[in-house]
């Protein structure tokens, strides 16, 4: 398999697990969820821009919680998405976890005031083993998400949507990646 094949491989693969994890996390939500439409802005950022912001919210929050934070996907994932003209564009999207034990209903709680005070429109669900936070509508990303899992604690962010083609940025990090 060649470079470009195995990242495009990766990606796809990565992008499926993520996937499937909001999708059970996400089921039986109510319809004002965040949703793809709340990616778009009168005027789009660049690319750097944007990954600096998702950046800064994930590492707010994580200085938030506390504890120590391992990235798990990114910061330089891109994925599609749509800008505000209707055009193709891409996105980062960030996920790190930690170990942290933590209180996760107090922590759950501590996230939604935070982002609300932040002006994000914000979702709690509070399944039983611990709530899971979901911001949306804010200036400087798309969506961020906190899951306060005693022992596995996620901050995930998805930038706003910028100029370019998530698949090419995928292959160009591809190409300069070191060989073996």
């Amino acid at each position: 398999m060649n470079g470009t094949t195995s990242r495009t491989t990766r990606r796809s693969a990565s992008g499926t697990v993520v996937l499937l994890a909001l999708a059970g996390l996400l089921s039986g939500c109510v319809s004002s969820a965040p949703d793809a439409t709340d990616r778009r802005t009168a005027s789009d950022p660049d690319a750097a821009i944007a990954k600096q912001q998702m950046v800064d919210a994930v590492d707010d929050a994580t200085r938030l919680l506390g504890g120590d934070w391992k990235p798990r996907t990114g910061p330089d994932y891109a994925e599609d998405c749509v800008l505000s003209d209707g055009e193709q564009g891409a996105q980062w999207r960030y996920l790190t976890g930690s170990s942290l034990a933590g209180n996760p209903s107090e922590d759950g709680a501590r996230m939604a005031e935070h982002w609300r005070g932040q002006g994000l429109k914000v979702i709690v669900r509070d399944p039983d083993d611990g709530p899971a936070v979901f911001g949306s509508g804010g200036e400087q990303i798309a969506s961020i998400s906190a899951y306060a899992y005693s022992g596995n604690y996620t901050v995930q962010a998805a930038s706003l949507c910028f100029p370019g083609d998530a698949d090419r940025m995928a292959e160009d990090d591809a190409d300069e990646a070191p060989q073996p």
